[in-house]
Order: C-alpha cells, then structure tokens, then sequence
C-alpha cells in the first residue's frame, strides 16, 4: 500500500463523526460542539506525544470537522469560546501539516525505494539500444518516401465562380435592390 493510499484512509476515518455529522446544523447546542471539539483535540495532542502519528492525524481533523460544525451553527464569533476554538484551529492545522509531513516521509522512505526500483528496470527495459534506434529511423523514413511518391500532385485551384444577379421582385415593392436594378 502506497503512502498515499494510507493517508487516504487515514482521512476517511478523519471525516467519520458518526452521527454526530447526521443531525442538522444547530441540533446541537454550540457548548456541546465546543466540548466534544476539545476532547478530539485534547485527544490528538495526547497521540501526537505518545508518538502515535496516524491516531493523532485522525484525532486532530476530527477536530477540524467539529469546527466545521460550529461554524455552521453560525455562532457569535464575539464570544470567548469561540475565539479560543478559532486560534486552537490555528495551531491544529499547523500540527496537522507536520504529522502529515512526517508520515509521508516513514511511509515514503519504503515507497520511494520501491518505485524506484520499479522505475529503473522500465526503464531499462523500454530504452531501445542504439542499433535499434538507428534501424528504427531508416524503417520509418523509407515508410515516408513511399508515402510521398504515391501522393498525387496538387492541380492549380478552380476558378471563383461569380454570384449570380437576384431576380427582380414581381410584387414591385421598390427598396434598394428594385433601385439598383432600374439604374442598370
């Protein structure tokens, strides 16, 4: 499984609140939101320094998610709590982009050596040699010369044909045309 395959789940379980996410917003009061939002962060922290990376991740956008909802519920953004929660949303976005960092470096080191691995043998097996490179261009520009020698010769264009005069109008309704037409 590739790092990015693992960060996407990671994610996935991220966006998971249960059924905290099924009910409208302001089902619930913003006090509750507040709480809950502070137990995943409070949570998150606690994995981040138990080393527990991929917990911590998922803890913290949890947090992220419950912000989402408060900001929903349109709260008074004037109100201490809010403003708390707003500056920890601060500094969980910055804890998030570290730990993605530096699970993309353990789960890339492995990915990495692999791929490349993987890419040098395509390589090597896709670069035609030079010998074949050399018979590969005399084959195709002999294909060319055929292909020119059997092209037909462009003839000179057609002539322009001149437009035809419009009939006279029968109903002798004047206008511009019936004008034109007595002038000549």
């Amino acid at each position: 499984m590739t790092a990015k395959e693992k960060m996407a789940i990671l994610v996935r379980k991220g966006g998971e609140l249960g059924t905290w996410g099924q009910k409208k917003p302001g089902f619930y009061s913003l006090s509750i939101l507040y709480d809950a939002a502070e137990k995943q962060r409070s949570a998150g922290y606690e994995a981040l320094n138990g080393k527990k990376y991929p917990e911590a991740y998922v803890l913290l956008l949890r947090f992220t998610k419950f912000y989402d909802m408060v900001m929903a519920s349109k709260p008074d953004k004037k109100t201490p709590e809010f403003r708390a929660l707003q500056r920890q949303m601060f500094t969980v976005v910055d804890a998030l982009e570290d730990v993605k960092a530096r699970l993309y470096r353990e789960w890339g080191a492995a990915d990495e050596a692999a791929a490349a691995a993987a890419a040098a043998a395509a390589a090597q097996a896709a670069e035609p040699q030079p010998a074949e490179t050399a018979e590969i261009a005399d084959a195709l520009a002999a294909r060319f010369d055929a292909l020119r020698a059997k092209a037909p010769e462009p003839g000179p264009p057609p002539p322009p044909t001149a437009p035809e005069p419009a009939p006279a109008s029968s109903k002798g309704g004047g206008g511009a045309a019936a004008a034109a037409a007595a002038a000549a």
